[in-house]
């Protein structure tokens, strides 16, 4: 009927080299139509640029701020994100957050595709 799990409960993953800390927050809910996840940033750290490969991913900046760099064929802009910031990016564009400062940020990707993420080579 529903799934419920508090964040304090939801697993920190440290990923390889400089990434952010994840916590799978979809996977502690055994979400099926999407893909929810916390991200938690050192001031300066940032997530591999990369595109998704078809999900559209959700954005709200929980806490902090960050520099998001999106790019699609000729086009680039970098945005600047703050606090109760909502941002949507479709599959088909390049991304990376650089966190300003300690920065929590949640990501909320559909459909529930795992592994798509394509980073750039």
């Amino acid at each position: 009927m529903y799934s419920l799990v508090t964040f304090d409960d939801v697993e920190r993953r440290d990923l390889e080299g400089e990434a952010p800390t994840l916590r799978s927050v979809g996977h502690a809910l055994q979400s099926e139509e999407m893909r929810p996840a916390v991200w938690e940033y050192e001031a300066g750290e940032e997530n591999a640029f990369h595109r998704q490969d078809q999900q559209e991913e959700f954005y709200v900046v929980l806490d902090g701020r960050f520099d998001v760099t999106i790019e699609r064929g000729d086009d680039r802009d970098v945005l600047e994100l703050r606090r109760n910031d909502f941002l949507v990016v479709p599959p088909e564009s390049w991304r990376q957050f650089e966190a300003r400062e300690p920065s929590t940020l949640l990501a909320v990707g559909a459909p529930n595709v795992p592994d798509d993420a394509i980073l750039e080579s």
